[in-house]
């Protein structure tokens, strides 16, 4: 899913991420404050969008004319409009200039606006996988590097990815490739999305994902990385997990992080559907969490405040305070605790309460049969970052000497 939010209210965006995230955790979600940001061009790209979240009133705005504009365009998606002083007649104003469905702000309920979303997907036929025929940046992918273009992966705000098979092989790639954005700082942004990506492909370790080529072709910025077969850890969290394979699994993880960390760099987003798997059931990291840097030095959000999914988000992450290392391991320690219980371990009725349980809530406690593990559980899931593991290395040492256990047991 590839969702637009469009407010000057950073905190009512946030609040709108939230619920969206907490619904669709994979979906790609950008945002826009026009009263810093300026008016939405007319390059913008709202074709590649399945849905806009409009709120209302914008600064500086005619009462409604952005919907209006946004209505006008080619291939518009549906447009939801958030009103925060609203009234029936504002209501009707809105459906009468092109909204698909209306939301007073203060009365707003995820479930009635999940349920809404989900039908004005299903209209437009949003909730089925893309096969990738016609979708911009699909025919420049044809001369990248001698790969064929297969399809389309995935689409998102800032970058697409693609499919592609070796010209005379039968090897598999997968390229991500950076959406061209006029009049953004389009060479900036490609600067920055290669300077980072150099960094990831020096890392030369089993459980980080390989970058094999990066460059520019047909003005798109682009990476090609290992094409991962064996599925996503979110997958297999669709079924028990043994105590080994969990640990396993974290272990593997740990030792990722300790790779990119040593690059300097955090993952940031760490949850299960950021972690793949070969065909050999190597585990491998993916998507460190560039796209969030990119939004910022693309200033495509106002205020420059990006947010993850909530279920795996540090205290600190949650409460937008500075975070380190540390912040990784609290998310690995939800990513364990639902490796081994088969639930996430803080979960409410809303995005804002799952993160109150994180800062505030008791910690989660194993059952019998895991408890040898709760030592390492409570120090991942510290509320304050000083009492978890202070390196990568302690932690690493720990999962061993519980795959030892384990395995002894």
């Amino acid at each position: 899913m590839r969702f637009l939010i469009i407010d000057d209210d950073a905190e009512y965006r946030r609040i709108l991420r939230y619920h969206l995230e907490v619904e669709w955790p994979d979906a790609m979600i950008q945002e826009y404050q026009p009263s810093s940001a300026g008016s939405l061009t007319q390059a913008f790209p709202v074709a590649d969008l399945d849905l806009i979240l409009l709120g209302h009133p914008l600064l500086h705005e005619e009462r409604l004319a952005l919907l209006r504009t946004l209505r006008a365009r080619a291939g518009c998606p549906p447009v939801v409009v958030f009103a925060a002083d609203g009234d029936e007649f504002l209501a009707i104003e809105a459906m009468k200039s092109g909204a698909a469905d209306y939301f007073p702000k203060s009365r707003l309920t995820h479930h009635r606006l999940v349920k809404s979303m989900r039908a004005l997907l299903d209209c437009r036929g949003g909730s089925l996988p893309d096969s990738g025929a016609g979708r911009s940046g699909g025919p420049a992918l044809t001369s990248l590097r001698r790969h064929s273009f297969i399809a389309e992966l995935h689409s998102g705000d800032l970058s697409s990815v693609y499919l592609a098979q070796e010209e005379g092989s039968q090897t598999r790639r997968v390229f991500k490739v950076l959406k061209h954005m006029p009049d953004s700082g389009s060479s900036h942004v490609f600067d920055r999305f290669l300077q980072e990506y150099e960094i990831i492909a020096k890392i030369d370790h089993p459980n980080v994902v390989k970058i094999f080529d990066l460059g520019i072709a047909d003005d798109h910025a682009f990476i090609a990385m290992e094409y991962l077969s064996g599925g996503s850890l979110a997958k297999r969290l669709q079924r028990t997990l043994s105590r080994a394979e969990a640990v396993d699994y974290a272990r593997q993880i740990a030792l990722a992080l300790e790779a990119i960390h040593q690059a300097g760099i955090l993952h940031r987003d760490l949850k299960p559907a950021n972690v793949m798997f070969r065909n050999d059931d190597t585990v491998v990291l993916i998507d460190f969490g560039l796209a969030k840097q990119l939004k910022l030095d693309a200033a495509i959000t106002g205020t420059g405040q990006i947010f993850g999914t909530p279920y795996y988000m540090s205290p600190e992450q949650g409460h937008a305070e500075p975070a380190d290392e540390r912040a990784d391991f609290y998310s690995l320690g939800c990513i364990f605790h639902e490796m081994l219980t088969g639930r996430r371990p803080f979960v409410a009725d809303s995005p804002m309460a799952v993160i109150y349980r994180h800062a505030n809530a008791p910690r989660p406690v194993l059952v019998d049969g895991y408890r040898t593990l709760q030592p390492i559980l409570d120090r991942m899931l510290a509320v304050d970052p000083d009492e978890r593991f202070q390196s990568i290395g302690e932690l690493i040492e720990a999962f061993a000497a519980a795959q030892e256990l384990a395995a002894t047991a």
